[in-house]
């Protein structure tokens, strides 16, 4: 399951990167912002499906700035549903095998309201893998510090089509437990997506893995125990930062699988 690799991609740089991407023995995690998402056309569709053709598979992440599952404020919530929706739509087109999104929980705002925030999170990502089926939805941890929220929601809409994706940078950065606690109290049974980058504790700063101070040998044997199917996908910031990525997956991730990890 460590083969089941991704790389984050921008739509506008797709074109750019696929080869080398394939080159790799990786697919494209297309980045689709709200503004391209709204202008996408059918030339854009075509052109996306024939750079995608060579692969056996990708994934798609959602637009995640100023999108609010639970929102209490119906038109706020209607217009992410739309956003959504335009999502997954294109997924469907694309035949993308999951689809990332934020669930952008506040505890600022909804902290004296969870009941009523899972309520409408779990109606609104329903409402979607009921009209769109296909692609799974995995829900992204941002400035968790634990997953309560997460199983919650997850238990909540009782959709076997939404999963978790548990982003490793973003954990380092706000979780208050480690990735094997946040994993076993998950209690993952079906797939689990999950995005590889790393950084020094204090900012989500999008590294290379091993440019930052995660513990990926650590990582990796958490993923290996594993009893669910998962994949992977890397978050690099530069080009540079893509190849260093690359290369450091394939000799601590991938090659392990033939020899002991080293030590970083």
């Amino acid at each position: 399951m460590f083969e089941d690799l991704y790389v984050r991609v921008a739509a506008e740089n797709l074109a750019a990167e696929a080869d080398v991407l394939a080159a790799h023995g990786a697919a494209p995690e297309i980045f689709v912002p709200a503004a391209r998402l709204r202008a996408v056309t059918s030339r854009d569709r075509a052109a996306w499906l024939r750079l995608l053709s060579p692969f056996a598979g990708h994934t798609l992440h959602a637009p995640f700035v100023d999108v609010w599952p639970g929102a209490a404020d119906d038109p706020v919530r209607a217009l992410s549903l739309d956003t959504m929706r335009r999502a997954m739509a294109l997924a469907g087109e694309l035949n993308s095998r999951l689809v990332v999104m934020h669930y952008n929980y506040d505890p600022v705002y909804y902290r004296w309201d969870l009941d009523g925030w899972l309520e409408r999170a779990a109606g609104f990502y329903a409402a979607l893998l009921h009209e769109f089926p296909g692609p799974l939805i995995a829900l992204e941890n941002i400035a968790d510090p634990t997953p309560y929220v997460a199983l919650r929601l997850l238990e909540k809409a009782g959709q076997p089509r939404l999963v978790h994706c548990f982003d490793f940078g973003h954990h380092h950065v706000f979780a208050t437990l480690s990735f094997r606690e946040w994993l076993h109290y998950l209690r993952p049974s079906g797939h689990i997506h999950f995005h590889v980058h790393d950084n020094h504790g204090d900012s989500d700063d999008h590294l290379a893995p091993g440019a930052g101070n995660i513990d990926w040998k650590a990582a990796r044997t958490a993923l290996a125990a594993l009893d669910c199917p998962f994949s992977v996908a890397l978050e690099p910031k530069s080009v540079a930062d893509r190849d260093a990525a690359l290369a450091y997956y394939r000799e601590r991730f991938l090659a392990a699988e033939k020899s002991p990890i080293k030590k970083s």
